[in-house]
């Protein structure tokens, strides 16, 4: 294809900090890197052609993370990941944007996996020290944590057990978030101070980054305030409620953060919402 027949890509982080403009070929598929650090954030990436990618906006917020793999650039304000550049391996130098974060014309997440090109890390070499909260990560039945090791939440109730959920909202597909929703009862979460939060439309649901290296581990759920239930009638009140406190006991966790998994065989688990970005629109 040439240069004539490329597409004019814009892509931004979430809230839009963080904006450019990239030309490339119309895009049908992506590369899927299997280190520690992609896998965690769910990056498919596109590598431009030299000359063909311009920052359009940047107001500062962009975060640079480096693993022994790949160094990262997130967005310190939304969690998106935006771009890297790898340091090991066949993707060794070269410049990446990360396809999920493109915005026009949309690319379906989705979609691109027929045509995934994966492709074997090489000097991979993250561990993460055994922590002070050692008896319940132990006795957990799985571990969650993010990339450094400063965020993580142990669940006691077997994954197998929990709902599964992944849809490519704005948001979520930026993020590349599966999500699952035990009980709180079932979950220990450590490093909450060490996270910041990222709330968007109605603010029910705030999501948390670790402040070092971006990976989403869990949400806070907030839920409406109890004066809009007070507006109801009684019956839908009563059901409301139930949603409602149901809810509230949940919290949510991101299952590509968990240590050791394997998300080929949990796919047959995990139930899709094909909904696009309908809706998704940044201010100028």
């Amino acid at each position: 294809m040439s240069l004539v027949d490329n597409v004019l890509y814009y892509g931004n982080c979430h809230c839009g900090r963080y904006r450019f403009q990239v030309s490339a070929p119309r895009i049908d598929s992506a590369i899927s890197c299997t280190c520690s650090l992609c896998a965690k954030k769910g990056y498919l990436w596109l590598i431009p052609a030299e000359g063909s990618f311009t920052v359009v906006k940047d107001e500062g917020c962009l975060v640079e993370y480096q693993s022994s793999t790949l160094k990262d650039r997130f967005c310190g304000y939304c969690g998106s990941g935006v771009e890297g550049v790898h340091l090991t391996g066949a993707l060794r130098e070269k410049f990446l944007v990360n396809i999920r974060t493109l915005r026009e014309p949309y690319v379906n997440p989705f979609n691109l996996e027929p045509a995934l090109r994966v492709i074997e890390a090489k000097g991979d070499t993250r561990s993460i020290e055994t922590s002070s909260h050692e008896s319940a990560e132990a006795t957990a039945n799985s571990l969650f944590s993010c990339h450094c090791g400063d965020v993580r939440a142990a669940l006691a109730a077997p994954l197998e057990n929990e709902e599964l959920k992944e849809d490519n909202c704005s948001k979520c597909a930026r993020i590349a978030y599966i999500g699952t929703y035990p009980s709180k009862d079932n979950v220990t979460i450590y490093g909450r101070d060490r996270v910041f939060e990222y709330l968007t439309g109605r603010r029910f649901t705030g999501s948390t980054f670790c402040k070092i290296c971006g990976v989403h581990v869990f949400s806070n759920v907030y839920g409406p305030p109890m004066s809009v239930f007070n507006k109801l009638p009684p019956q839908r009140k009563e059901v409301a409620l139930a949603v409602y406190h149901k809810n509230m006991a949940m919290q949510p966790l991101n299952v590509r953060a968990m240590e050791g998994v394997k998300l080929d065989n949990l796919r047959p688990l995990i139930k899709r919402e094909d909904e696009g970005t309908e809706g998704y629109d940044l201010e100028p």
